[in-house]
């Protein structure tokens, strides 16, 4: 990791997740162009290899066109290397930790479900005496 000013820069972990998001938004324009391929009515060619279209070469082009974009900005990359440097900074909890609180909200939700099923047969037993 690079450091600056005395504080160790996660760039390789937002660089990571960069490459992460173009893949993503590639799969999602994939998906766009082919649709509107198929709406237009043009030949989505096999182009490179089986399975490969056109229609996924321009999506995965242009999501590495934007990732490019959005990384050579000044503000984005300043953004996301702080919001990567405070989710360093987090304290997680630790698996003893998550348990316990998983079990708390597990019975929680238990006596709860039993308190309004509880009102439920009352409320509804009283709305037959009445109706």
């Amino acid at each position: 990791m690079d450091t600056a000013a005395g504080v160790e820069q996660p760039k390789r972990y937002v660089a990571i997740f960069y490459v992460l998001a173009a893949i993503a938004l590639g799969m999602t324009l994939e998906k766009i162009f082919q649709g509107v391929f198929s709406y237009a009515r043009w030949n989505d060619a096999t182009v490179l290899v089986e399975g490969w279209t056109v229609a996924s070469a321009l999506g995965f082009l242009v999501a590495a066109a934007v990732a490019v974009v959005v990384w050579r900005l000044p503000r984005t990359q300043t953004l996301s290397l702080e919001v990567a440097l405070e989710l360093k900074r987090v304290t997680w909890p630790s698996m003893r930790e998550t348990r316990a609180a998983t079990i708390a909200v597990v019975v929680a939700s238990f006596i709860a479900s039993i308190i309004l099923g509880a009102f439920d047969f009352i409320w509804g037993s009283l709305s037959a005496l009445v109706y």
